[in-house]
């Protein structure tokens, strides 16, 4: 299986890399989502695989990649350095990057800490300040603290009660696999890193950073970092939470999302 070795620690990095002549497109998940479940995203398959290369990514403590048990492990440097080490093992010197909530937190490190390997951003429903204490962070954080004793499907019940929904089956099946102390290390990591850039108007990274106009826990610090990113496009999605803003079909995402590709 393919791995990737990050240089800092030395963590194995999961990755597959569907190959091709297209421009590298780099694609992370959400928290607790495998790359079975980014490969059948709306957004994964909005994005033209004849025109891009698509490599799928892991985050540490997910599917196939190691899984440290220690929130130290889960530094902004060290998943940045995991990004870094996928590029550097495929031979690559510069992708674009698409992030989903979770891996949208990520594409913020990664404009902050390896610009140079960046062609663009496309960062869903997250934001690059200090992480809130707002309704999805205390249920995430309570929902991880059952499913140390209860298992994931504590964690999963949570959600699907938070957002009035029931999983599909195999993201709630692949949502059951994950491994919960690993997720709450990496939670707690999160909760604690505090912002993730001195300044972001210092940015000239291509960015495109959209939301659910309905996502109360990030909606305003998002709209907040493309204001301060000079080259930086905004859009909130009507009617959308975080969930359905990673789930929808909106024409008007795909466009924007490839708009920001071809840029060059």
């Amino acid at each position: 299986m393919p791995h990737a070795t990050n240089a800092l620690d030395g963590s194995r990095v999961y990755f597959e890399d569907d190959g091709g002549q297209g421009v590298p497109l780099v694609l992370h998940g959400g928290f607790g989502e495998s790359i079975e479940l980014v490969r059948g995203s709306p957004v994964a398959q909005g994005i033209p695989a004849g025109e891009f290369r698509h490599i799928y990514v892991d985050h540490r403590g997910h599917g196939r990649s190691d899984k440290p048990h220690d929130p130290a492990g889960y530094g902004m440097s060290l998943r940045v350095a995991d990004a870094v080490a996928v590029l550097d093992e495929l031979g690559i010197e510069r992708a674009h990057f698409v992030g989903l909530s979770w891996g949208g937190r990520l594409g913020f490190g990664i404009g902050e800490h390896a610009p140079d390997r960046v062609r663009s951003l496309v960062i869903g429903g997250q934001q690059p300040y200090r992480w809130p204490d707002s309704p999805l962070t205390r249920v995430v954080t309570e929902a991880l603290d059952a499913a140390q004793s209860e298992g994931m499907e504590a964690f999963a019940r949570a959600l699907e009660d938070f957002w009035g929904i029931r999983f599909p089956d195999p993201r709630r099946t692949r949502a059951l696999d994950n491994d919960p102390a690993a997720l709450q290390a990496g939670w707690r990591a999160a909760l604690s890193e505090g912002a993730i850039s001195g300044d972001l108007r210092e940015w000239r990274l291509r960015c495109l950073i959209f939301i659910g106009a309905t996502d109360a826990d990030f909606v305003d610090q998002a709209r907040r970092a493309a204001s301060e990113i000079s080259n930086a496009e905004f859009i909130a999605l009507d009617d959308l939470d975080h969930y359905g803003a990673h789930t929808s079909p909106e024409n008007v995402l795909f466009e924007a999302i490839l708009r920001t590709l071809r840029d060059q």
